[in-house]
């Protein structure tokens, strides 16, 4: 965990943040504003848009006579895993890499402290990356939620990898990676189930190195096109019971996609991964043949292993 009290040395070491787009011409100009705004200003930001048909593109030129505006136009669309590795090749060799989405808002030491806290655990030979919480906000900016890890659970349990096999807890947007991170995100398979974010943290937390900022630097948007939260709804308690006891008699594909990418991740990458690690995926595999109940155990376990205990 960092703080400004912390930073004793001031990195030098150049950004690039790339942004995917695709037809978000609702808040790009406020997101591209507040990358300028940074208290440290990134050396390029790299926009790659996914073909789109409203005005996103009118508003980038906008920003083209700031000299870090770099901009693509796909001629066909790749979608959002395909526009991220293509923007993140565009990234000039030897930049750390900062993921933007389309639609948030950065806070203004966003890079500042990403920067700071991925030069401390990197090691010039590990891939590495860095994190942070994020404030939810309305369409119209009114904030929901001072922590989306709260709105979302994911404060109540340690992130780790035996958590991380069950979902994902980190949101790209709020990654910034350095050099030999980046040369793994080329490898990310082209599978419409799987999420950029999911497959490199996966690599952090196994034969890689990771580490979190104390406290959110983006203001992460809800509205309708947002599929995190438009497809998240608290539920309550009768309705969670009603929910588990329905999986128990029906066919389910619980944990059908995260053992999915699991395998492939382990299939990729096996010949770097400690022999607990190793273990420890093959298990998490293994619930395939699993009933749901038998999976639900798996899962319950693991979060009561990892609870965060508050009082």
């Amino acid at each position: 965990m960092f703080d400004r009290t912390d930073i004793s040395k001031q990195t030098n070491i150049p950004v690039s943040v790339v942004m995917a787009t695709y037809n978000g011409a609702k808040y790009l100009a406020q997101q591209i504003q507040s990358l300028l705004d940074q208290t440290v200003v990134p050396n390029e930001i790299i926009i790659c848009d996914d073909a789109s048909t409203d005005h996103t593109l009118a508003i980038i030129k906008q920003f083209s006579s700031h000299p870090q505006i770099k901009y693509n136009v796909n001629g066909t669309r790749l979608g959002v895993v395909g526009n991220f590795k293509k923007a993140v090749s565009l990234a000039t060799p030897g930049h750390y890499i900062a993921l933007c989405d389309q639609d948030d808002i950065w806070l203004p030491e966003k890079i500042e402290k990403s920067i700071h806290a991925l030069s401390i655990i990197d090691d010039g030979h590990t891939p590495a990356m860095i994190y942070s919480d994020l404030v939810l906000i309305s369409s119209n900016e009114e904030v929901l939620n001072p922590s989306v890890d709260n709105e979302l659970g994911h404060d109540k349990y340690k992130h780790c990898l035996q958590t991380l096999l069950f979902g994902n807890f980190v949101l790209g947007c709020t990654v910034m990676m350095n050099m030999q991170m980046r040369e793994r995100f080329s490898d990310i398979p082209e599978n419409k189930s799987f999420n950029h974010d999911a497959w490199i943290t996966l690599i952090a937390f196994s034969f890689g190195k990771v580490s979190s900022l104390n406290r959110p630097y983006i203001k992460y948007r809800s509205h309708d096109n947002n599929v995190t939260f438009t497809n998240h709804r608290k539920k309550n308690r009768i309705a969670r019971i009603q929910n588990h006891l329905f999986s128990l008699f029906a066919k389910t594909d619980f944990l059908e996609e995260e053992i999915i990418l699991v395998q492939t991740f382990y299939n990729q990458y096996q010949d770097r991964l400690s022999t607990g690690e190793k273990k420890m995926l093959q298990n998490f595999i293994n619930l395939s043949k699993r009933s749901y109940l038998q999976k639900k155990i798996a899962f319950e376990i693991a979060f009561k292993n990892n609870w965060i205990k508050r009082f």
